[in-house]
Parts: structure tokens; C-alpha cells; sequence
């Protein structure tokens, strides 16, 4: 069966828009990577919301609902995984680790 997206959940509307700003500004990108807490309630988000930005884990995002281009917004470019090396994410070290 193919995984196939939905329209985003309402209750993360707000880390929805959280992601789109951070992949929009770069200033805020490294405000991000220098102290998250802040940023994240700076957009007000929930708890629940926070958790999973926290968690970095894109298939705990995408199964809880978020679009998977915020999910690349917030992982990829919000942490800074984009710019490092692939055998320094955490999703190549999990994938490797079930092999």
C-alpha cells in the first residue's frame, strides 16, 4: 500500500507556519539553531507540538500528521542537516543501526 498525504492536521497549523518561516528566513533559521525553545515560543506552539520538533524524527512527523515539506523545513534546514555529511544525520544512523 502506497503512503500517501492528507491535508495537514488543524491542531498543527501553527508548527505548520513555524516550518514555512524557518525555511523563508535564514535569520531566523540560525536564531533556531542557536536557542530553539525560544523560537518555537515565538510561534506559540503546544507542547505536543514542540515534542516533535524536539524529537527530529521525520516518520514520527509525517505519522502525526505533518506535511513533509515542513518536516525538511524543520529537520533538514532548521537543524542544519542539509549541510552536514549523510553519515551524520540521525536518520541514515537509525536505518543503519536496523540493518
Amino acid at each position: 500500500m502506497p503512503l500517501m498525504y492528507g491535508y495537514p492536521e488543524p491542531k498543527f497549523y501553527r508548527l505548520h507556519k513555524f516550518a514555512l518561516q524557518l525555511h523563508k528566513s535564514r535569520e531566523l533559521r540560525e536564531k533556531f539553531k542557536e536557542d530553539p525553545e525560544s523560537v518555537m515560543n515565538q510561534f506559540n506552539l503546544s507542547d505536543e507540538e514542540k515534542e516533535l520538533v524536539k524529537s527530529q524524527d521525520p516518520i514520527k512527523m509525517f505519522h502525526a500528521g505533518i506535511s513533509p515539506y515542513a518536516i525538511f523545513y524543520i529537520v533538514w534546514e532548521g537543524y542544519g542537516l542539509i549541510t552536514r555529511p549523510v553519515q551524520e544525520q540521525m536518520l541514515y544512523n537509525r536505518l543503519k543501526e536496523k540493518r
